[in-house]
Parts: structure tokens; sequence; C-alpha cells
């Protein structure tokens, strides 16, 4: 195995952000040489762009990483390197941006898809330069919005190259359906992806369904949840220099499994069921997430993770929830009542009265419990990226 080190890997994501906060690119490379001279060679001509709506050359709030062959002990080596932006963050939590098609053609975010069409033109040579030079390893690498789109540059050099990369992100959120995880997951392998997350980080929670992490597998060693202080979200634990201070020199192997339960699907029926208020917070979001696709798949089976292709083009995502659950409560009579629950549950968690009946569960009224679910998290994830992510910066 040739990954990097978590330390490595963090302090990157960290660093890449220098190119917003010093004044001039040549200025912010400067610095980024002085810390990574040893291994890398930064220049002009390695930074990333990503458009922002005007015309001309690339400025400092328009600089969205860098891609680099490595040197000395990491000679064989190529760092793709992106940061977070607020401008790619407003996509994100508009729940109106539906999905486009990924390098794999799997549905994805269309704001990441459209973010990175604008830097590929950039990354393509360089990806078609890699054997020229000698290399081994690919490491794609971001935090926050920074790393979905690290996400999708790694799917990008598997599916142009032989390459398998490895794809670190912290704090990242999510970038494709449910057939898009599972070929990342696939093709470039669970063990080469590293996506590190604190428990009480919010960004991690969107979009909301139907996009889902990668890797797909569940409670394994691939796991790099982090405790964080707290049970509600909080901007704080978002920061890039906290998820820096997490890592700080363990191995990847001391930072796995620190989750407190396994979500498999007894436990996420066992918390489905269970009685007594449940609170607005980053874990029940979590909880949610993976009850929602427990009912959807005992609704028709498995239907919810290829939902795109089952409906016209005028159906929204949040319609195509409402009709396999309003269907699944008039067709089954096993399934209508774990329905109702996974429909109480989050009314509870939107502090709304959650007294429902079969009769009250219309396609229209559950739509609008899941739209208002929707507006809530998103609404939420914005504050967090306002206050992290002012104009392209960290803290």
């Amino acid at each position: 195995m040739s990954e990097l080190s978590a330390a490595l890997a963090s302090a990157l994501a960290r660093d890449v952000y220098r190119l917003v906060d010093v004044g001039r690119i040549e200025d912010a490379l400067d610095r980024l040489n002085f810390s990574y001279g040893r291994i890398m060679d930064l220049r002009h001509e390695c930074v990333l762009p990503v458009k922002t709506g005007g015309p001309g050359i690339i400025k400092s709030r328009t600089a969205f990483g860098f891609c680099t062959f490595g040197k000395g002990i990491y000679q064989g080596h190529a760092f793709i390197v992106l940061r977070g932006t607020k401008f790619l963050g407003d996509w994100l939590t508009n729940i109106n941006v539906g999905v486009s098609r990924s390098s794999y053609g799997q549905a994805v975010h269309d704001g990441f898809h459209q973010a990175f069409k604008s830097t590929r033109p950039k990354i393509k040579p360089f990806i078609a330069s890699l054997s020229s030079h000698g290399v081994h390893s690919v490491h794609c690498i971001g935090h926050s919005v920074g790393g979905g789109m690290a996400t999708m540059c790694a799917e990008y050099v598997k599916a142009s190259t032989t390459y398998s990369p490895y794809l670190y992100t912290f704090g990242a959120p999510r970038v494709g359906l449910q057939s898009f995880a599972d070929m990342l997951s696939s093709n470039i392998g669970s063990d080469r992806i590293y996506r590190v997350y604190h428990q009480t980080d919010i960004v991690p929670c969107v979009p909301f369904w139907p996009f889902v992490h990668a890797p797909t597998y569940l409670c394994d060693s691939y796991d790099y949840f982090q405790p964080s202080p707290g049970v509600f979200a909080s901007a704080k634990w978002h920061d890039v220099s906290l998820y820096v201070q997490t890592v700080g020199t363990q191995k990847w192997t001391a930072l796995r499994k620190k989750r407190h339960v396994c979500k498999d699907p007894s436990n996420v029926l066992n918390w489905l069921n269970k009685e007594g208020p449940v609170n607005f917070s980053a874990a029940n979001l979590e909880w949610l997430d993976k009850a929602i696709n427990y009912v959807l798949s005992r609704c028709l089976g498995g239907v919810g993770n290829t939902v795109t292709s089952a409906f016209s083009s005028t159906f929204t995502l949040m319609d195509q929830l409402a009709y396999i659950l309003k269907k699944g409560i008039d067709l089954s009579k096993g399934v209508s009542g774990l329905i109702l629950s996974l429909i109480r549950k989050i009314m509870k968690i939107l502090g709304m009265n959650s007294t429902l009946e079969k009769a009250d569960a219309t396609f229209a009224f559950i739509r609008s419990i899941f739209q208002k679910l929707a507006h809530r998290v998103s609404a939420y994830c914005q504050q967090v990226l306002d206050n992290v992510l002012v104009g392209g910066r960290s803290y």
C-alpha cells in the first residue's frame, strides 16, 4: 500500500486554503512550497481554477486547488488537492438541484458535476501525463465540498486511466446516488477510501436522500467516524483545523471503528420503533438516513437504489420518495406500519405533533414532511458553510 499518512492528508486538506487566505497566488504558492517544497513542487500552472461566473485569468477567489507531482520521498506520487468553497455550498444545500451523469455514467449531484466539469480542462492533461512521470500512486484530497469534488476527481482518474486512486475526505458531503457510491467503492476499492467525519458535523448529512456516501460498506474496517463533543451539530466541528487536530499523529488503523453503535438493519429498526422524544441532531439525521433506505428496501425490494430510472423527468426526487412510500402504504400491509413509524419519527425530529393515521398519509402529506425536513437540514448546513467557508476560507 502507498497511501498517505492521515496527518499528511489532513494537513494538505487544510493548507490548500492558503490559495485564498493569501492575497496573491504567487504568495500562496511561496507559503505552500515553504511547507511542502521537499515533497512536491507547486507552481502557478499547478493551480486548479473553478468557474465562478466571470471571465478572466485565475485569481485568488477562483483558485480551487492544485495538482502536482511528488518528489523526494514522494517521487512517483501525484496529488490532487481541492478546497471547500461557499459558492458550491449554495448549490449543495438547494434541494431542487437535480442529478446528472458522472464519468462512469452514474447519477451524481448536478452542482458537483458542473463544478467538476469546469476544472476538468486543467485536470485532464495532468491525468494524461501520469505514466510519463513514473507515477504509481494518485491521491485525491479535500475538505468539505472540496471533499465532494475530490470524490468526483477520484472517479474520473479511475475512469480515464489504469490507476486506482486513493481518496481522502474530511467532513465531506454526499456526492451521488447508491449506484455511484457502489461503483466507486468497487472500482477503486473501499480500502482506498478514507472518509473522516465528526459526529457533530452536519455537512456529511447533505445532500438529502437519495444521496449516499462511499464506501458503501457499513460498520467495518472502512469507517472513519470520529466522536466529537455534544449531540447537536456545530459549525466548529466542520472546521478543517479541528479535523487536523482530531487526526493528530494517529495512524489510519487507530482512526477506524470509533462508532458507538453499529447502524445495521436490526439497530436501525430498533431506533425507528423507539418511543419518546428525538432531537434534531447530526447523529439522529444519520440514523434517519439509514432508516429511510431500510424502509425503501422493504417497500419495493430495493427500488429506492435505482429510483431515478423508474419515473418520468417531471418527478422530483422528493416526488419519487413520496410516491414509493405512499404505494408501500397502499399495497403492503406488512410495511405500512413501518412507513408510518418513519414518518412519525421525522415529525418528532421536526418538533411536530407526531399523531398520524394511515388515512392521513397522503402523497401530498408525505412529500411535505420530507420537504420540510430537507429544508431544515439544508438551511442549517448553509449556516455552517457560511460560518466556515466565507469567501472560500476555512477558520
